[in-house]
């Protein structure tokens, strides 16, 4: 139940963009819909490789609900990168944005949507309600590793009884509860991003946050984190190196009550910057897309 409360918000550059859990599911909903219309059979891959945003949620679980298998694809992979994911999960569908269009089209595989205006304006045309099919042990998407480990990325084939394991991985790895103001950095096309920063906390009914359209930018991290009031943040080693780096965090008010970290260690000096801002401890989180929690 939605109820008109904040599901998601994200932090483009320039712009806030807030989501309702209401608005996600009658998308959703719609875009299963339209799957559904376009021939898209349940077990059929659906890649979406597109920023957070509206269109992103209404693609990952309007797939999902349909029954087909959504893969997040990350927006800044080249053609190389693309080709290598496509060719191996063959997805019906590739749902991106018009920049991004070419490089997907020169893949030769599936049918290239571009999630713009038109697309939005098709889908309002379908019902806000999709009753699902899907059985606990169906397919629901496909996470791909970064290729670090071995030759090709391999795409690592989650359930919909992994969301069920997902809420656990939250409650006790970002420490996560309701009415926590949650906030994760990473992209969605990533494990970090995707579970822990999207599924989980929306699994659990808590309103959660990202960074969206536009290059990464620090400042603008530490602007979203203050202006959202956020209590619960789990980012990359990365990230908190660059918030220090930035010079600039004592502009901000900060609300944070638990923080953790994921990716690599962190260094002294920035534990030591986390300490002297926040006076809390950075708790750090292990895991891999393969093995997950």
């Amino acid at each position: 139940d939605g109820s008109g409360r904040a599901a998601v918000r994200v932090a483009h550059e320039g712009e806030n963009e807030i989501i309702s859990f209401d608005a996600i599911a009658a998308a959703a909903s719609r875009f299963a819909h339209w799957l559904e219309a376009n021939g898209v059979a349940r077990g059929d891959r659906v890649a979406v490789m597109l920023a957070p945003s509206l269109p992103y949620y209404a693609c990952i679980f309007g797939a999902i609900l349909r029954g087909a298998i959504a893969v997040p694809l990350f927006t800044l992979f080249g053609p190389d990168a693309l080709r290598l994911r496509v060719n191996d999960c063959l997805p019906a569908v590739i749902v991106t944005d018009a920049e991004k269009a070419p490089v997907a089209r020169d893949c030769g595989v599936g049918q290239v949507v571009v999630a713009d205006a038109s697309l939005l304006a098709q889908l309002e045309a379908y019902p806000a309600t999709y009753a699902p099919e899907s059985a606990a042990d169906d397919l629901a998407f496909f996470q791909y590793t970064s290729g670090t480990t071995r030759e090709l990325p391999e795409a690592v084939k989650h359930s919909h009884r992994t969301v069920v394991t997902l809420m656990y991985a939250a409650l006790y790895g970002t420490g996560i509860r309701p009415g926590d103001q949650f906030f994760c950095p990473s992209s969605p096309a990533w494990g970090h991003g995707l579970v822990h920063g999207t599924m989980a906390p929306l699994a659990l009914g808590v309103t959660t946050g990202t960074m969206g359209r536009g290059r990464f930018d620090p400042v603008r991290l530490m602007q979203a984190l203050s202006d959202y009031g956020i209590t619960n943040l789990s980012a990359a080693a990365t990230h908190y190196r660059m918030m220090r780096n930035s010079g600039r965090s004592g502009e901000f008010a900060f609300h944070l009550k638990k923080m953790s970290f994921t990716g690599e260690p962190i260094d002294p000096a920035t534990l030591d910057w986390i300490d002297a801002t926040f006076g809390l401890d950075a708790c750090s989180m292990y895991g891999t897309t393969e093995i997950g929690v």
